[in-house]
């Protein structure tokens, strides 16, 4: 079975984005940011999407959620 790669959420800021993905690759779930170079290329308006593993969405919104309580 292919794993493919989902968004799980968009951000607007680099700090933001950088920290989510932090707490998940501290709990070894792989994930990357698409879109990340083009966003810091235009000035003001940034997109940054958090992508994973299709198999590991539940787990990783459950990560995310419970680090911003």
């Amino acid at each position: 079975m292919e794993n493919k790669l989902i968004k799980i959420a968009n951000y607007y800021n680099n700090f933001d984005v950088e920290l989510a993905k932090l707490k998940l690759e501290e709990n070894d779930i792989y994930c990357f940011i698409k879109n990340e170079n083009i966003a810091q290329l235009q000035f003001g308006i940034a997109n940054f999407e958090l992508m994973v593993n299709e198999s590991d969405k539940e787990i990783a919104l459950q990560i995310l959620h419970e680090k911003e309580e």
